[in-house]
């Protein structure tokens, strides 16, 4: 099902610049519950707990892009985590063009970007209600927080994933404010499609970066793991694995590892 509440346009959206937070995602939770508006973009210069999926810490030393959007989609739970793979295909888009030549940027399922497949960029999503939701639509998620991370001038050391950065893969001239301004763009621009035209087209761009598509991969899950050929996702954003003898899955939450 997809309910859009109103059209999102460019004036929707406006940024709220900070020296340091806790998070961005939880300033714009706070923001949220204090009467904020769809499409507030904020940005800190350091976090002083920032986190990624599942409660990790996320290494937030200055000089990285650290930045959420607080949305109001008024749609489902599962139609709001394709947001994810909206948030990529931006990243992807900003990324892009400032790359050397010969450097390879992809997506890897659920929600991280790699350069040379190392882990550049890490996306954070979460969803909740506040007290004015609207009685009778208690399926629907009010907000959703959109948490994004690039790694500029500095990466963390010792990772489960390694990781590099802008400026080791030779991007000099480029800054945390001139990312962020770049990945709104097209973020934007993504988003106005998935809300007009639905997942079809997003996903057809996340899977053209698709990170081991066609090659085995193991996925951890909290209680099992599974490895198998990558097959990509289905038209709700899920997992395809293939296992070896066996039928093909989808899996909605996990980690991948190769």
């Amino acid at each position: 099902m997809r309910v859009f509440a109103k059209p999102n346009l460019l004036n929707d959206y406006h940024l709220l610049s900070y020296d340091e937070l806790d998070s961005t995602n939880e300033e714009a939770r706070r923001l949220a519950e204090g009467g904020g508006a769809h499409g507030a973009v904020i940005w800190a210069k350091r976090q002083t707990a920032g986190r990624g999926r599942m409660g990790r810490l996320w290494v937030s030393a200055e000089g990285n892009l650290f930045c959420s959007i607080l949305l109001a989609p008024h749609c489902d739970q599962p139609t709001a985590a394709q947001l994810s793979f909206v948030t990529a295909v931006a990243a992807i888009d900003t990324l892009k063009p400032i790359i050397p030549d010969g450097g390879e940027l992809t997506c890897k399922w659920p929600n991280d970007i790699l350069l040379d497949g190392k882990k550049i960029g890490g996306i954070l999503l979460e969803s909740f209600e506040t007290a004015d939701i609207n009685p009778g639509q208690d399926h629907m998620v009010r907000w959703v927080v959109v948490g994004l991370g690039i790694n500029i001038d500095s990466c963390p050391e010792n990772t489960d994933i390694p990781a590099t950065y802008l400026k080791d893969a030779g991007v000099e001239i480029i800054s945390a404010k001139i990312v962020l301004s770049r990945f709104i763009h097209h973020f934007i621009t993504e988003y106005d499609v998935w809300a007009k035209k639905g997942f079809a087209p997003i996903r057809k761009k996340w899977m053209a970066h698709a990170f081991r598509e066609g090659k085995p991969i193991e996925v951890r899950l909290p209680k099992e793991t599974f490895t198998g050929i990558f097959e990509g996702i289905d038209p709700s954003g899920q997992l395809l694995l293939k296992p070896k003898g066996g039928k093909r899955m989808a899996i909605s939450a996990g980690d991948v590892f190769w």
